[in-house]
């Protein structure tokens, strides 16, 4: 417990990164203007536009990926959706034991001094800066009845400064340039479980559960607070956009496919357009967070292609799986990752340069730069953590299905290329290749539900 809430209270310190304004239904007024509603131009941290991104994905990727997704192969998938919430009680856990482990936040009242971003080489001592564990290390000092007086037990001193922990991790945690350091950075999303979830009879869509407490413990306790996104390193940002594109391809899909019951017709789904627009027509940030994280997803599919091109995608080690079709699903995905495709949508599928992260040559040094990939990784866990706090479990499912494959495309990314084919495993596979598919229907809905908006009140006037 004691190394836990210390290795969260450090990365808090570390990774102030940005925090996602928490009301994710505020009352944006619905302007009768274009501009807002669809982003536009480039995407930032990757050499593309959005523009570029809408093409390769309408012409090409989409109608492949829609098909791919309908094999046994991907539309089976087992995740462990019975993991108890870590950070606070929900109905599955109210009979859970009364200790919590520390997570990142104080009290209500209370906050940890931030720190500018990237700071990673020194600062203040963690002493006293969150207030809130102290009380629970705190032991009786009474003597047990019948027992003569005794001392009271003196509590141990563990407080490690900054710099220490920062030494500290660079000594214990010097494998941070190994090739292995970033193979179990899906580790805390288990998917060692016997049961398998069939995707396509548990579509993403609107079930009424509010999960605004869960994106706040996201970006909150795992240290999301510097609201300005361009005074964040790298890879502090690189990482709170991807986290926003999920978001935000989240909430586009509970749009499109949201519950409207009918009279004798309770089981029909349609788009709230209005939803979408009152979410996103101020804010084509967080749509543009989305493409950016569909590209970073396309730039880990290019990088694994050659090896997922020759991978047999079966369910059994011989092939014979009541005679379905597996050549159709390595057709598939060899059409997907084939030269002409690969050619045609070059600028996405090469716009993100994975190299740019934790690179030294930046000016940080190896000690600043180890400390950072321990942390990035810490946070990473934090949030697969966070997962099992979703009460709604097809809510949980899809969280921890997006969670995976974000974590599978930055394994590929961030692993040494030979390594990317014994690193991978099958569910990691289908996580991946359904987030990619879930951004390309997200993408394409944006379009359909801004349409529909405007269709429904009236053609908006360009703006300016």
């Amino acid at each position: 417990m004691e190394r836990t809430s210390r290795r969260h209270a450090v990365v808090c310190a570390v990774l102030a990164v940005c925090y996602l304004r928490s009301s994710v239904e505020a009352n944006v007024p619905l302007s009768h203007t274009l501009e807002g509603t669809l982003p536009k131009g480039a995407l930032g941290d990757a050499n593309c536009d959005v523009e570029a991104v809408e093409f390769a994905n309408s012409a090409q990727l989409h109608s492949i990926l829609d098909e791919l997704l309908n094999a046994p192969y991907f539309r089976l998938f087992k995740v462990n959706l019975d993991g108890q919430c870590k950070f606070w009680k929900t109905p599955d856990t109210a009979e859970a034991a009364a200790e919590e482990e520390p997570t990142c936040s104080g009290p209500p009242d209370t906050e940890p001094e931030s720190v500018p971003a990237c700071s990673l080489d020194g600062g203040p001592s963690l002493e006293g800066a969150f207030p809130w564990a102290a009380a629970a290390t705190t032991a009786s000092s009474s003597a047990e009845p019948g027992i003569p007086w005794m001392p009271g037990s003196e509590e141990v001193d563990r407080t490690i400064s900054f710099k220490e922990n920062t030494l500290l991790k660079a000594t214990s945690e010097g494998d941070c340039n190994e090739p292995t350091f970033w193979l179990d950075i899906c580790s805390k999303i288990p998917t060692n479980v016997s049961e398998y979830v069939n995707l396509k009879l548990n579509p993403e869509r609107y079930t009424g559960y509010n999960g605004t407490h869960v994106w706040e413990a996201i970006y909150q306790e795992n240290c999301f607070k510097n609201q300005n996104v361009e005074q964040m390193c790298y890879e502090e940002r690189v990482l709170y956009r991807m986290l926003s594109g999920m978001h935000t391809s989240t909430n586009i899909h509970i749009a499109a496919n949201y519950y409207q019951p009918k009279k004798g017709v309770r089981n029909s789904t349609q788009p709230n357009p209005a939803r979408f627009v009152q979410q996103y027509n101020a804010h084509p940030d967080r749509l543009k967070n989305m493409y950016f994280t569909y590209v970073v997803l396309l730039r880990a599919l290019r990088r694994a292609s050659p090896y997922l091109y020759t991978f047999p995608f079966q369910m059994s080690p011989g092939g014979e799986d009541n005679g379905i079709d597996h050549g159709r699903t390595t057709y598939l995905v060899q059409r997907l990752l084939d030269s002409h495709i690969l050619r045609s949508c070059g600028p996405v599928f090469e716009a993100f340069d994975e190299t740019l992260m934790f690179d030294a040559s930046d000016g940080a040094g190896q000690p600043q730069q180890a400390a950072l990939k321990s942390q990035f990784k810490d946070v990473f866990h934090n949030i697969s953590m966070v997962m099992d706090c979703i009460a709604c479990q097809k809510c949980k499912l899809h969280g921890k299905l997006q969670l995976l494959g974000i974590g599978t495309a930055l394994k590929i990314l961030l692993v040494p290329e030979p390594q990317i084919a014994t690193s991978l495993a099958r569910e990691e596979l289908v996580a991946l290749f359904n987030t990619i598919g879930k951004f390309s229907r997200a993408i394409r809905h944006v379009e359909e539900l801004s349409n529909a908006f405007w269709l429904e009140h009236g053609t908006p006037t360009p703006s300016g």
